[in-house]
């Protein structure tokens, strides 16, 4: 047999055993099953059929080429050896191998790197297994990026997140909207990330807000049996309230325990004395209407003011806990619930008449609160990364930047507007480039009336069809869990996917569709029609995951609290929880 031929023979035997290779890949029954796979098994796998196609290929070019050669030279003696010697003992000359044999040895390399190639893309980039492209549009190196995005969750030594909300929350103190500690964070944020993230851009956005100025406040239950006739409680004013007289209110307490119970009582009982809302905490979702409308509700039956329990699970004496209510014509204030119960066991004993010393509880109530309307031009903060492929195109990560003036608000939600920052950082540290545009919006005002969000839908009105998903935390940052989806079901089932795949490790993998709504600010663009979530995460007192009971306890222990301080934050479980964000990021980001 001439060279040529045999170059020819070879090649066609390598290009029928690469087809063979690809087949026997797509044929695989525990590659098409697409469980219990991981990548590097599968990779095992596939490494395996191809050197086993490899090896058909190169068998079938020498029975081949043997069979050409005793056809044209009968009378030559059989060959000692049938095959090419692989490999020789040291101290043994091995037999120098024919050209047609070492032809095959080539052949067999080239056909592995055809094979090679076309499995991994001709990029180096790990093979993928069927469950992780499943329907699946991403470039070939975005799992790549995305395992190693995953492996920088367990980067000890990165602590980045949590030191610059410690330095910011530190230097500045509480972000209540209008206030100037959130124009001078906010003007931190911007510069540091200007200065130190290589990649991206910060800047900020106007947005016109309230100010609702606190101001000084106290609350004393008269007790006079007491030394001094009276104690002083702790209280909070509800954000939005309207003031007291200067002088105060002075009134006997009514405890309630729901709105039913308030309307069975009705003018008669209610009118003229200071209404108490005393409930058992089951839940934010279930207690948090007697903040919201606890002070319109009661002024309905004339009402001087409420108190209302604190929303938490907490019954720490001094476990109290602001946030917006609905605005009245009468003030209210949050108290522990240490103090509600004091109140209400004074009331019952009152009405039992059982001792002269069993008064009716009676508080005077001083709030010199102030409410100015569209006070100052504040903003929100926005940081791109920008997208390589579809720049105009958008994945939105967001957190709210305001908090309430008690605390610092590194939990509610400093953490949640840096998890965003960091996951972006955490994605432009490490080189990559996005399909689409990374943004992270730090928004202004969601405490109160969501300005920051409506201010952001309005100026990007024109782009609002080109948001590809947004992504909000507003529920504490904790170790990851996954996202509650608003979504079709074709995005929800890639998500499913995704996370099943490549967060099992790390954590934040987990797909839901109704336990949470995916964030209060992401809700204008969610009602839009862009695919949204929110960012969930473990308690770290129980594990408990989202949807259990008890979830949500840990975080409502600090929210609207002075307790709201930097020790509240995991700095690991910030990065982890980064690291996680970062993964679902570039992943939605090359959908």
């Amino acid at each position: 047999m001439s060279d040529s031929a045999t170059n020819e023979l070879l090649y066609q035997a390598a290009k029928r055993g690469a087809e063979e290779a690809k087949l026997m890949v797509q044929m695989e029954p525990a590659l098409a099953a697409g469980e219990n796979n991981d990548a590097s098994s599968y990779n095992q796998r596939v490494a395996y059929l191809v050197n086993e196609a490899a090896i058909t290929a190169a068998d079938k070019i020498i029975q081949a080429e043997k069979i050409k050669q005793r056809s044209a030279s009968s009378s030559k003696q059989p060959e000692k050896h049938t095959g090419y010697l692989r490999y020789t003992p040291l101290g043994k000359p091995a037999e120098t191998p024919s050209l047609s044999k070492r032809l095959v040895v080539f052949f067999i390399g080239l056909l592995v790197l055809i094979v090679t190639a076309f499995m991994f893309g001709f990029t180096g980039c790990p093979m993928l297994s069927k469950e992780a492209a499943l329907a699946s549009n991403t470039r070939p190196c975005t799992m790549q990026v995305v395992r190693e995005l995953v492996q920088g969750g367990f980067n000890t030594s990165n602590t980045v997140a949590w030191d610059r909300l410690a330095e910011m929350t530190d230097l500045y103190g509480h972000r209540m909207t209008a206030s100037a500690g959130y124009d001078r964070s906010a003007a931190w944020v911007v510069q540091i990330a200007n200065e130190q993230d290589k990649g991206m851009t910060a800047y900020t956005e106007p947005v016109w807000v309230n100010e609702w100025k606190r101001g000084s406040e106290s609350l004393h239950l008269l007790i006079p049996t007491r030394p001094d006739g009276l104690v002083e409680l702790q209280m909070l004013g509800l954000g939005d309230s309207v003031s007291t007289p200067s002088e105060g209110i002075e009134a006997n307490v009514i405890p309630v325990h729901s709105f039913e119970e308030l309307s069975q009582m009705g003018n008669s009982t209610i009118s003229g004395n200071i209404v108490l809302f005393n409930f058992p905490y089951t839940g934010y979702g279930n207690t948090a209407k007697f903040r919201m409308k606890g002070a319109v509700e009661a002024e309905k039956y004339g009402a001087r003011a409420v108190l209302v329990r604190t929303l938490t699970p907490d019954t720490s004496f001094y476990s109290v806990h602001t946030g917006k209510t609905t605005r009245a014509s009468i003030p209210a204030a949050a108290i522990s619930p240490a103090d509600a119960n004091l109140i209400e066991r004074m009331y019952e004993r009152a009405k039992a008449h059982k001792s002269p010393a069993h008064v009716h509880p009676r508080v005077k109530l001083a709030m010199s609160s102030q409410l100015h309307e569209n006070a100052t031009q504040s903003a929100n903060i926005i940081i791109d990364l920008p997208g390589a492929e579809k720049p105009e195109e958008i994945v939105l990560l967001s957190g709210h930047f305001d908090s309430w003036d008690v605390g610092v608000g590194a939990m509610d939600d400093g953490a949640g507007a840096f998890l965003a920052w960091e996951a972006a950082r955490m994605i432009a540290s490490i080189g990559a480039v996005p399909r689409r545009t990374i943004r992270v919006v730090m928004w202004n005002n969601e405490e109160t009336m969501q300005r920051g969000a409506k201010a952001y839908f309005a100026q990007h009105k024109h782009e609002i069809k080109h948001h590809r998903f947004a992504i909000e935390s507003d529920i504490g940052v904790f170790e990851p869990w996954g996202l509650a989806v608003a979504a079709d079901k074709q995005i929800v089932q890639q998500l499913e996917a995704y996370g099943a795949h490549f967060l099992k490790v790390l954590g934040g993998g987990n797909i839901t569709t109704g336990v949470e709504d995916p964030g209060e600010d992401i809700a204008i663009l969610c009602d839009s029609g862009v695919p949204c979530a929110g960012f969930l995460s473990l308690n770290p007192e129980t594990n408990a995951a989202p949807g259990e009971p008890q979830w949500e306890n840990h975080y409502f222990r600090y929210h609207h609290a002075n307790s709201d301080r930097i020790e509240a934050i995991d700095k690991h479980q910030l990065r982890r929880s980064a690291a996680s964000l970062a993964a679902w990021a570039y992943l939605i980001a090359d959908l």
